[in-house]
């Protein structure tokens, strides 16, 4: 979420806010952007999808 504040902050500046956090890439930056626009918040937890079924493995 702060990076997101930051990136607003900056006027939209991939550059300003990775060289203030040194981190994240610019994808990540964007990807949670849009995230927070679409959502009006970023997620709380994330799974996986797992490439194969347990029967497959």
């Amino acid at each position: 979420m702060r990076a997101v504040k930051l990136y607003i902050k900056y006027n939209y500046s991939v550059a300003d806010t990775s060289r203030e956090l040194g981190y994240p890439s610019r994808n990540g930056l964007v990807r949670w952007y849009n995230e927070y626009v679409e959502n009006g918040d970023l997620h709380t937890s994330f799974e996986k999808k797992l490439r194969y079924t347990r029967e497959q493995m």
